[in-house]
């Protein structure tokens, strides 16, 4: 497995333009990261002179993209809305297959008031009828996260990618996700983390992993770390761990204490 990092992670500082893509890939060669993983958000331009920059500078510093991150919306119930979410889809795989990058995260979508859940799931699947064959085409595999409001049991995840029997759809996990709030909760409630993983882990191509509250040892209060890395061995999976931050602290510190745990057990394998 590798060890990457979201840029969502440094979102302020993207939205304050403290940082750009090729200054986070700085920031993630000096801690020690394999790769980053770019929200679309943070992509001043899909021209190919930006694109060949991009490449060059993350060649020059020795990081990897891992992936592509849309933050798609498919539960909107205007048809016309959903069609231009799909053409944006679509988009991002022509460009991520021009960067290299094998993987584009994808959203199912939100519950939007007044909608019925039942009919916004339908729209999800012809929304990835409309997308998989682009995918497919182009040679990119979408990974569906567990992180809105539609769809985001594990059950509904694997029906999702059993459904199109197609490499060019498969999951991005977000473990905690399963658990709203976790870090809040007792550990005795925190099962369920574990449990939704094991049902999807198989279907993983890239990972989030959000960890916090590290006490005085570095270790992770919010989530049992040897217990998620031994479901994902048991699933032969060897993406990325790309890390989410959460909370107010420091990201940057937030990175070095979540590798200073990860690289150990990573490299134990």
């Amino acid at each position: 497995m590798k060890i990457g990092c979201s840029t969502w992670s440094f979102h302020h500082a993207f939205e304050t333009r403290e940082l750009d893509q090729l200054g986070f890939a700085q920031v993630a060669a000096e801690l020690g990261l394999d790769g980053i993983e770019l929200l679309t958000s943070t992509f001043p331009s899909v021209s190919p002179r930006y694109t060949g920059e991009l490449q060059a500078g993350l060649r020059a510093l020795s990081v990897d993209i891992s992936a592509v991150s849309v933050s798609n919306d498919f539960g909107f119930d205007d048809a016309d809305e959903r069609k231009q979410q799909c053409e944006d889809v679509r988009r991002w795989t022509h460009v991520s297959r021009d960067l290299g990058v094998a993987v584009i995260r994808t959203f199912t979508g939100n519950v939007h008031e007044g909608v019925d859940p039942l009919e916004a799931k339908r729209w999800v699947y012809e929304c990835y009828e409309r997308v998989v064959p682009e995918a497919e085409r182009v040679g990119v595999t979408l990974a569906v996260e567990n992180h809105s409001g539609l769809m985001n049991s594990p059950e509904e995840l694997a029906e999702l990618v059993m459904h199109f029997g197609s490499d060019a759809l498969q999951l991005n996990p977000d473990p905690t996700n399963f658990l709203p709030g976790h870090w809040r909760k007792p550990e005795s409630e925190r099962e369920v983390i574990y449990t939704s993983l094991e049902r999807i882990a198989r279907f993983a191509v890239h990972s989030h992993i959000k960890l916090r509250n590290f006490d005085a040892t570095g270790r992770p209060t919010n989530v049992d770390v040897p217990r998620l890395l031994k479901i994902y061995r048991r699933a032969s999976y060897d993406g990325y761990l790309s890390i989410e931050c959460a909370g107010t602290e420091d990201p940057k510190e937030v990175v070095r204490k979540t590798l200073a745990c990860l690289r150990p057990l990573v490299a134990a394998e």
